[in-house]
């Protein structure tokens, strides 16, 4: 416990930029970096309301005029946080999309929505959209909230290549990509933003998931049980 109570005094003298003069540019983004990483964790642990810049301060160990150069206020780092939080998430998904070269649309399709419920489902964004949800003036305000509609975009794209290889049914592809989301994603991350915790475990999402993808290619192509 001592010794990590004397690395955390060591790291906050050094995001300090004790030796002086201007940071270099990796400092500065692992200054930036600390900076949100404590940021999320305040927000998605308290909540919004609860969370403040005095707060951020304290515990990141920068500087205040560190943090208010770059965020004068906490409306600006939570924006900065969900940014930060959007940019992890398409990381992953263009991961995914290097991975899924040689499958078939059908398996792209599968593992895609997989992914997207086990990002629904992480904590953190899990806590952000609650915050959005309860926060009016979070919601009503934000100019940097997560951008669906690349997500969306990337789901229709996946649908309709499986369209074109026969593997789902024809048809609306924008109808066809709600269903996915509502037969297989809504659910689970609805009851996770009252406070529950479903599919807690790996088994159990896995379980679930397939599950659920069995009965959408049910209803999406008609023929597989």
């Amino acid at each position: 416990m001592k010794q990590a109570v004397k690395t955390a005094k060591r790291t906050k003298r050094r995001i300090g930029a004790s030796r002086g003069g201007r940071p270099t540019k990796a400092e500065a983004q692992a200054i930036e970096d600390r900076i949100l990483a404590v940021a999320a964790d305040l927000f998605a642990r308290d909540g919004y309301a609860a969370t403040s810049m005095e707060r951020v301060v304290s515990e990141c160990g920068a500087g205040k005029d560190t943090i208010y150069r770059r965020y004068p206020s906490k409306r600006a780092i939570f924006d900065a946080v969900l940014e930060r939080s959007r940019r992890r998430i398409m990381a992953r998904l263009g991961d995914l999309q290097v991975r899924q070269s040689s499958q078939d649309s059908l398996a792209q399709l599968k593992e895609l929505t997989s992914l997207l419920l086990d990002i629904n489902l992480d904590p953190e964004l899990v806590a952000f959209k609650r915050i959005a949800a309860s926060e009016s003036l979070v919601a009503a305000g934000s100019h940097a909230e997560p951008e669906p509609d690349a997500i969306m975009s990337l789901l229709r794209t996946s649908v309709m290549k499986a369209q074109a290889d026969r593997h789902i049914v024809t048809g609306d592809v924008n109808f066809l990509t709600d269903f996915l989301i509502n037969s297989i994603i809504v659910g689970p991350t609805t009851l996770a933003m009252f406070g529950y915790k479903p599919l807690a475990s790996p088994k159990e999402r896995k379980l679930y998931f397939e599950k659920a993808w069995k009965l959408y290619l049910g209803g999406a192509a008609g023929r597989r049980g």
